[in-house]
């Protein structure tokens, strides 16, 4: 997804090999062998990953715009600690904007990720 295109917004973060990237930051010469992963990887429609649905559940999105990337960076959060604590999560989507003022139930729903993750719901 194509954000600002300057690395201020984060909508086009992306998880590669385990790290929440910048995309519009990073060269694709330095991606060559490396695991990409998108917002499609977390899940489908009919069958939506945790994260999605926990952000379904708490009705995290607004406007759409930030949500891919706010998904990607607090995934690869969970995935390595599924267990983080509301400053962790506050801490690890801090380079990521919202404007619409979603960010109460996007905290709840990482935190919701989290626990089902925890549950192995995939």
């Amino acid at each position: 997804k194509y954000g600002c295109g300057l690395g201020q917004c984060g909508a086009c973060t992306v998880i590669v090999d385990g790290k929440a990237i910048f995309s519009c930051l990073t060269p694709v010469a330095v991606l060559e062998g490396k695991k990409i992963r998108t917002v499609e990887s977390l899940g489908t429609v009919d069958k939506p990953g945790p994260m999605q649905q926990a952000f379904i559940e708490n009705q995290a999105a607004q406007c759409g715009y930030c949500i891919a990337g706010m998904m990607m960076r607090a995934q690869a959060l969970l995935e390595k600690n599924p267990k983080a604590s509301d400053t962790e999560i506050r801490t690890a989507l801090e380079p990521n904007l919202c404007r619409c003022g979603t960010h109460m139930r996007i905290l709840k729903a990482v935190t919701r990720a989290g626990a089902l993750m925890q549950q192995g719901q995939a």
